[in-house]
């Protein structure tokens, strides 16, 4: 995800990861073998899961730390560490995480990241080849205390271009970011958030009902509204406004849940399969 607010908290920290991948000389590079790095910056814990289904860092659903992967790592300085009896050991420090997985299998990853404070995060993942020219792909988000943010990595060896990420969303998702957008100020005011909440009401309503068609139209109205918002731009005395990373991360998460609703339901109820053939 990009971001056009130069100077903002988000932006500083997706400079410093994207310094932080360059700092690799290419003879460095060049010396590497076949590998994946992934980069976590953020007040999170990282947990990646291989096609095979072995994990790689802190599992916050058993809330132990796995190292699954043959001849994976994973640290960085603070990273909480796990004792031999199973227990977390705290740090004062949690940024940023790095995991390395040599000899990578092809297929789909999942890297779940786990919040421990409200804020920014980035994801880096980086593909290193002997011959081939590096793959750098990055995302981003919001992310509160408890919550999670999962994201998909497709690793092809052979086609670089099959090598991509993307956020998981989920309606619960959308809240999450709108309610984490609210809180960090990146739109307001109260009653602009509530106004949004109530779409998102509408939309799980409708959606419940398996009408599909409607349901699209309230995410429409969601994402019209923000645009708006964010077009006219942000005063001193405004109190609806959209920043430019609120708006970024609630579009994703829209298009995301309408690019994956059921195709031939969007223009009416999803219960044509139910309905028996007329005599």
């Amino acid at each position: 995800m990009k971001t056009t607010e130069v100077g903002s908290p988000r932006t500083i920290r997706t400079i410093f990861a994207v310094v932080i991948c360059s700092i690799l000389s290419s003879e460095q590079l060049a010396a590497q073998f076949r590998s994946i790095m992934i980069y976590a910056n953020g007040d999170v814990k990282m947990l990646v899961v291989d096609p095979s289904g072995r994990r790689l860092g802190y599992d916050f659903r058993e809330r132990k730390y796995y190292e699954e992967i043959p001849g994976g790592n994973i640290g960085a300085a603070g990273i909480d560490i796990v004792t031999k009896q199973g227990g977390e050991k705290d740090s004062s420090q949690a940024n940023p995480i790095d995991a390395l997985i040599p000899e990578p299998p092809d297929g789909d990853y999942q890297v779940i990241l786990y919040g421990k404070h409200l804020g920014f995060y980035d994801l880096n993942v980086i593909a290193l080849h002997p011959t081939k020219p590096i793959t750098n792909i990055s995302d981003g988000g919001l992310i509160a205390l408890a919550e999670t943010a999962t994201f998909r990595f497709m690793y092809d060896f052979n086609d670089q271009s099959r090598t991509v990420i993307s956020r998981l969303v989920e309606t619960s998702t959308l809240r999450q970011d709108l309610d984490n957008s609210y809180k960090l100020k990146l739109l307001g005011d109260k009653g602009f958030h509530k106004e949004l909440s109530n779409i998102l009401d509408s939309y799980e309503k409708h959606l419940s009902r398996r009408d599909t068609l409607k349901a699209v139209k309230e995410l429409e109205k969601f994402q019209n509204k923000i645009a708006k918002e964010y077009k006219e731009g942000t005063k001193s005395h405004d109190k609806r406004f959209v920043t430019a990373d609120a708006l970024q991360i609630l579009s994703y998460d829209v298009q995301y849940l309408i690019d994956r609703l059921p195709e031939k339901s969007k223009h009416g109820r999803d219960n044509d399969k139910d309905k028996k053939p007329k005599k």
